[in-house]
């Protein structure tokens, strides 16, 4: 997916703790692994001029972040959850986000 910054200083972001892939009510969100693996991704087409949020981009710029998930063979996600926070979960519960639905 791509991410815009729409704040007015520079900033970085990635999908881990912060995006699940949703399979009707399992939530499943990047391991330790998978984020390394998501992070090689982003370094590789950085390489080749391709600018990820993942290294900090400027207000209104944007960028292709990359997400790995483990789920199961043979499920179909149905939806996917971006908090508008820096985790999907903190001590005051879910936080507030955005539920888009794959068709």
């Amino acid at each position: 997916m791509d991410a815009i910054i729409v704040g007015k200083s520079m900033a970085s972001w990635d999908a881990s703790n912060k995006v699940s892939l949703n399979v009707v009510d399992t939530r499943y969100t990047e391991s330790q692994s998978d984020a390394d693996y998501a992070l090689d991704y982003a370094q590789y087409w950085n390489s080749k001029g391709q600018t990820a949020p993942t290294f900090g981009i400027n207000p209104g710029s944007r960028g292709p972040v990359h997400g790995i998930f483990q789920i199961p063979a043979g499920e179909k996600p149905t939806s996917l959850w971006v908090t508008a926070g820096t985790a999907i979960t903190t001590f005051d519960g879910v936080q507030p986000g955005y539920l888009v639905h794959l068709t």
